[in-house]
């Protein structure tokens, strides 16, 4: 008898993540490539962090502390919670999914922003749940149409904030307002991945919401700005009750030792944070700078990385790029066929980056830079 996969999981187009450099160098057969495609930190991880990986890696040969303890109370302590609205997960994707399979089924579904982090609609869907897709306002979430489209079926919604992939964000009167209309049966997911990035003043902290007895998840990860996307760790923070049935799905040993130890010296280098967002911030203003100068049209970003259009498909140009050298995104997944995302890099690498563009816009015959602009 032949096997047949669920209807609902042959829908699912795979998440394809950035290219690895080492995957481009051997594709290309040339060194030093720039990666500009997973807005990851381009001065790398805590020293701190380093230090705590090697003197971890010889406990390697024992499972980890599967509830965390030690990572779990730093962070009760740092965010002024109790520890049991703390979960751990691999990276703040695992518990988009840990939230999917806790919360949603096929009579139980989730609304999600059309045009943000294409996991939240994977693991909707993988649950064979109802999903209901509201467009984005501006490049950012439409909080008040999200409320709307909220029925009494609907057990999630997802909100990025800061979005990805258009780097905007929305704001605490935006947040108060969907509070007030949100149906009370609904848990709201706030992700956060980005948010020791924002300088913007009008950025809400929705632990506040926490506080004030709002349900809501809010989820952060020491991908980013801590600079340990290759350990895969983030965490939760949420009701106790949420707290307590996501432990219930979760794997037993999520988080690995070395990740733990990582994550838990990241989150005392407080020096590290601040360099890497004042990295970003200038970088930013630099790479947004040289775009405008160029005539070259993006969303204005907060966070680590600009959504940039582009007058042809953004795959050719990302091929182009990667021909010299440089990996950015295509945009096609998230609904922007004529868009990349480009992650802040260092100097060097913003400067490569904006080489490769201005190369690809003359291309082979000279043509003049003013061809690549975009209204």
């Amino acid at each position: 008898m032949k096997f047949r996969v669920p209807g609902h999981l042959l829908k699912i187009a795979p998440y394809v993540p950035g290219k690895p450099i080492e995957e481009a160098e051997r594709q290309l057969g040339m060194r030093q490539v720039v990666k500009l495609a997973s807005n990851e930190n381009p001065l790398g991880p805590s020293p701190r962090a380093l230090e705590a990986i090697r003197e971890g890696a010889g406990r390697a040969h024992r499972y980890p502390d599967s509830q965390g303890h030690d990572l779990r109370h730093a962070l009760s302590g740092r965010l002024h919670l109790p520890v049991d609205q703390i979960v751990l997960g691999n990276g703040s994707t695992e518990l988009v999914e840990i939230l999917s399979k806790a919360f949603l089924s096929r009579e139980r579904g989730a609304v999600v922003a059309d045009q943000s982090f294409i996991m939240y609609s994977i693991a909707v869907r993988a649950m064979g749940a109802p999903l209901k897709l509201v467009a984005l306002k501006d490049y950012r979430h439409d909080l008040e149409a999200m409320a709307a489209a909220c029925r009494d079926t609907t057990a999630l919604v997802y909100i990025a904030n800061p979005n990805n992939p258009t780097g905007t964000h929305v704001t605490r009167a935006a947040f108060d307002a969907y509070f007030r209309s949100v149906p009370r049966h609904v848990l709201t997911v706030v992700d956060e991945a980005y948010r020791d990035y924002v300088e913007a003043p009008d950025y809400p902290d929705c632990l506040e919401d926490l506080r004030n007895g709002r349900n809501v998840v809010v989820l952060r990860t020491f991908s980013k700005i801590h600079g340990l996307a290759g350990m895969r760790i983030g965490y939760a923070a949420t009701v106790k009750e949420v707290a307590q049935a996501l432990d219930g799905v979760r794997s037993p040993f999520n988080t690995s030792v070395l990740a733990q130890a990582a994550a838990r010296a990241a989150l005392d280098d407080v020096h590290h944070v601040a360099l890497s967002k004042a990295e970003n911030s200038q970088e930013a203003t630099f790479l947004g700078t040289e775009l405008a100068r160029r005539g070259v049209r993006f969303v204005p970003s907060v966070a680590n990385f600009f959504l940039v259009f582009t007058p042809q498909k953004g795959e050719e140009v990302y091929q182009a790029l990667l021909r010299l050298g440089v990996i950015v995104r295509p945009m096609e997944a998230y609904g922007f066929d004529r868009a990349i995302r480009v992650s802040v890099g260092l100097r060097t690498e913003n400067e490569r980056f904006l080489d490769a563009l201005d190369h690809t816009a003359v291309g082979a015959s000279g043509r003049a830079r003013k061809s690549y602009r975009v209204s």
